[in-house]
């Protein structure tokens, strides 16, 4: 079965994220994911409560520990957290969310 997804009449909101918000993520104790409500409300979820509110329509996807990985933090054990350039990762990286949500309002 194929066929194009129709566009959702209902809008979203833009999310002002933060590397406050990123620097939620950098902890090793449980896998977790940044997500947004239709309203732009940010929250730190589990990636199955992430799953489940996306495929219903009412979250979105905003980063994950991997976005952070890649743009250049590591894992530690030892530390029980994301290590390296914490603070200049998550805030370049919050700026570059920060920036796409403005360009989804606008």
């Amino acid at each position: 079965m194929t066929g194009e997804i129709p566009p959702t009449e209902v809008s979203w909101a833009p999310a002002a994220v933060t590397a406050h918000h990123l620097r939620a993520l950098t902890t090793l104790s449980e896998r977790s994911v940044l997500v947004a409500d239709r309203a732009g409300t940010l929250t730190v979820v589990t990636p199955d409560a992430a799953g489940a509110g996306c495929l219903a329509g009412e979250m979105r996807l905003l980063a994950t520990r991997s976005l952070l990985l890649d743009a250049g933090l590591r894992e530690s054990w030892k530390a029980g957290r994301l290590t390296g350039p914490v603070l200049e990762v998550c805030t370049a990286e919050a700026a570059f969310l920060a920036a796409a949500e403005q360009e989804l309002a606008a």
